[in-house]
């Protein structure tokens, strides 16, 4: 698993994300105060998907396993949704990107 750190206090954030893998994509992510939640959009080749809400999960883009060979986690220190604006950059929650691997080993664990 590979922890992105950079995310700080801004309401719209972009970066460039390589996963384990070398697998690269653009991933934004926008904190709505009235919504009091973040969302985020990821662009991977042909791949958009646009203002989904973050949820606290092992694998938040498991609707789209079929179509990234990578996966995505938030884990917050009390199983709460990320819903302040310093959630991430205090550490209150954390992103997570998983391998193919990771994605496979959880859904085992999970699913079965």
């Amino acid at each position: 698993m590979l922890q992105i750190t950079e995310v700080d206090n801004n309401y719209k954030q972009s970066f460039q994300i390589q996963t384990e893998d070398n697998k690269n994509f653009n991933f934004e992510l926008e904190f709505i105060e009235n919504q009091t939640s973040w969302f985020y959009s990821l662009k991977y080749n042909d791949v958009s998907i646009n203002k989904k809400r973050i949820t606290t999960h092992p694998n938040f883009l498991r609707q789209f396993q079929n179509l990234l060979p990578f996966g995505m986690s938030c884990m917050t220190e009390d199983g709460s949704e990320a819903f302040a604006i310093d959630d991430f950059s205090k550490q209150r929650a954390k992103l997570y990107v998983l391998t193919q691997d990771e994605v496979n080993n959880l859904e085992s664990a999970i699913y079965g």
